[in-house]
């Protein structure tokens, strides 16, 4: 498996505009066929790609009001693996055995019967996991080409990564610049966004990571004031070093034995944003799920958890865009990919995140 380690960085502009669509134009030459992933049976326990089906298909014929898109990067998150348990009580996408998997994407239109799109536009949002595929207007945010922005930028920055850690942390977690924010998975794709802005307003900010060398970048590279390593230390104590008033904010990612050392350490009406819990998503069985025994210390602290999706404020993308472009713009915010080649890895891609091999935003390039 092939993968290239990038950094992102502004300055750029992520704007979206819709122009008047006429009729359709004539459908150009595409290829005769379209290789694409269909979900073969629900990925329970320990996560296997053998869930998930190679399949030829053909290339579907562009209904009214869709847009055929030729997708040119599939985001890797951790949501792709919960996704694929098909349980309808941990996720708001319907996906059932027989379907294309879905997940966020950039391509590019090759075909439209939509309103606002046209042949060459440069997309991101919600498909299939297929080389072409149909999309609604809905699912889809039109991007001006910029060259100082990379592809990639629209899988991680201003995608649902980069908005999940702004709208987290001000709207959710109510930031304020006299916090001290605690993020778990910090050098991941949404923590590192998330690092990063708490720094960029003024923050004293904490990283938990696992590995020496991943809590040198969130310190190093993406600014944290100070990391902790989740594989070699006690993380309740060390917070208890590192924080003697308290978490004033947690950017929560994994959940789990994490989570319960942050309760221990909340200031007074500390805030905690749970983002993910990436701990919990790859377990044998429902019995190894981790109960958390400090959660009655929210009333002691007064302190508030609350829980968010990112796909639950697509009318509100714009507004979190606002904050993260000029930080991204000015290189207060960058971004690292870790780009695998080739639709055919997506499956075995998912297995990097869970064990935690990825080196910044996990994405396959088709």
């Amino acid at each position: 498996m092939r993968h290239d380690d990038r950094i992102g960085r502004g300055p750029g502009r992520n704007a979206t505009r819709i122009s008047a669509n006429g009729d359709a134009p004539q459908r150009k030459q595409l290829p005769m066929k379209n290789h694409a992933w269909i979900v073969a049976e629900p990925a329970l326990g320990a996560y296997d790609p053998k869930c998930l089906q190679w399949e030829e298909r053909e290339v579907p014929e562009v209904r009214e009001g869709h847009v055929l898109i030729r997708t040119k990067l599939l985001s890797i998150d951790p949501t792709s693996r919960n996704w694929l348990k098909l349980d309808p009580a941990t996720t708001y996408i319907p996906i059932a055995v027989g379907d294309v998997m879905i997940g966020a994407a950039v391509g590019e239109v090759v075909e439209s019967r939509a309103e606002g799109f046209e042949p060459g536009d440069l997309v991101s949002g919600m498909w299939g996991w297929e080389e072409y595929s149909l999309a609604t207007p809905e699912y889809l945010q039109r991007h001006d080409r910029d060259d100082r922005i990379p592809d990639e930028a629209y899988v991680s920055v201003f995608s649902h990564i980069g908005r999940a850690a702004a709208f987290g942390l001000m709207e959710i977690g109510r930031l304020k610049s006299s916090d001290t924010v605690v993020v778990s998975a910090a050098a991941g794709a949404t923590g590192s966004i998330a690092v990063q802005l708490a720094k960029a307003k003024g923050c004293r900010v904490i990283g938990i990571a696992g590995g020496e060398h991943k809590c040198r970048y969130v310190v190093e590279d993406l600014g944290a004031d100070d990391a902790i390593d989740y594989r070699a230390v006690d993380v309740r104590e060390a917070l208890a070093e590192k924080c003697p008033q308290g978490v004033d904010l947690f950017f929560d990612n994994v959940g789990g034995a994490v989570l319960d050392a942050v309760l221990a350490n909340m200031a007074w009406n500390c805030r905690i944003v749970v983002c993910g819990a990436m701990s919990q998503y790859d377990l044998p069985n429902p019995d190894a799920a981790y109960g958390c025994t400090n959660l009655h210390l929210l009333m002691y602290k007064c302190a508030r958890m609350e829980g968010f999706v990112a796909g639950a404020y697509t009318g509100r993308y714009a507004e979190f865009d606002d904050i993260l472009r000029p930080l991204y713009i000015d290189g207060s915010i960058v971004a690292r990919s870790h780009i695998v080649d080739g639709l055919d890895k997506a499956p075995e891609s998912i297995s990097l995140l869970l064990d935690g091999k990825n080196n910044g935003k996990l994405m396959v390039r088709v």
